[in-house]
């Protein structure tokens, strides 16, 4: 059987001060490549504006051409995305690839025979506090919570720092009903159900990422409930939590606050978790993101320089 032929291209972003970027918008600094087995994928959604830090019409553009995801490159402000021979015959997919040609370097090579297979040895486990999260083809450890994740094409397995730093601050959480809000390949909802807290829920906007986590989920042995929707839409029902990670960057979490609010402005009690995390945020974020909820205290923060995470507690 022949196995298909794939280019891989990369989009090379400019630089803010080039113009390419929205004004005021920041772009991340890399997170420590170290750290970063998981080969961190964005996903396709409706929103691109959710990727504060991509350019919102490469997001649009690449989702077009390749809805299955593509592949982030924060260091480099770079976007990888893959297409299978002929694909990019279609005129279609010549005017989007002009198009991504004009907003900076788009670089093109053709797959050697295998790769798919190949980018396996290049992740490796990696340790959060009680934590290990794992490719599939590594032993688990005895000593450690033991968290599966295939690393796809599509997603990423909980390597990006806002991640890493939802990971570290759960396990200072007395467990309870947890729900995770982009939800991704679900490693968050794996983990905090390792943890203790149930039930779980997690919540993504993109089916194909839904579909990437119940996968995840069958590898743990765990049973989450994986949903798809947008939970920033007022009509959207969200079942009722004790804590909530929000690791959808600021525009969506801004949108979050808003529609659980009610007409006087009040908390709605009812809907709002004790603990809440918010995360996906660049540290000049911190000041609209924390003030988006003013019954809440922030009571702990992680940043690496870049990436900021901050643990709400909802005011007595």
């Amino acid at each position: 059987m022949t196995r298909a032929q794939y280019t891989r291209y990369t989009l090379r972003l400019r630089p803010a001060a080039e113009g390419t970027a929205e004004p005021g918008t920041a772009e991340p600094e890399t997170a420590d490549a170290a750290h970063d087995w998981s080969g961190a994928a964005g996903a396709t959604a409706p929103d691109p504006e959710a990727l504060d830090y991509a350019d919102p019409e490469a997001v649009a553009l690449i989702g077009s051409l390749q809805p299955a995801g593509w592949q982030e490159q924060d260091e480099e402000h770079a976007l990888c995305f893959w297409l299978e021979e002929g694909r990019d015959a279609a005129p279609a997919a010549v005017a989007a690839l002009r198009r991504l040609g004009e907003l900076g370097r788009l670089e093109v090579s053709r797959e050697r025979p295998g790769w798919e297979d190949a980018w396996r040895r290049f992740h490796k486990p990696h340790l959060v506090g009680r934590l290990y999260l794992r490719p599939p083809w590594y032993p688990a450890r005895a000593d450690l919570l033991d968290i599966i994740v295939e690393a796809g094409l599509a997603f990423g397995t909980g390597g990006h720092a806002s991640t890493r730093q939802c990971l570290e601050e759960i396990q200072e959480i007395p467990p309870g009903r947890l729900l995770d809000l982009g939800s991704g390949s679900g490693v968050v909802a794996f983990a905090a159900l390792r943890l203790g807290f149930a039930p779980v829920w997690g919540i993504d906007i993109d089916p194909v990422a839904v579909r990437s986590a119940a996968g995840n989920a069958a590898l743990n042995g765990l049973s989450p409930t994986f949903l798809v929707g947008d939970a920033t839409e007022p009509g959207y029902p969200l079942p009722a939590a004790d804590t909530v990670v929000a690791n959808i960057a600021l525009n969506p979490i801004l949108r979050l606050a808003r529609r659980f609010r009610a007409q006087d402005g009040a908390l709605r009690a009812d809907l709002w978790p004790e603990h809440l995390l918010l995360a996906g945020l660049l540290v000049e974020q911190e000041e609209p993101a924390a003030a988006a909820f003013p019954d809440y205290d922030t009571t702990a923060r992680r940043d690496d320089g870049t990436w900021l995470m901050l643990h709400l507690v909802r005011r007595r």
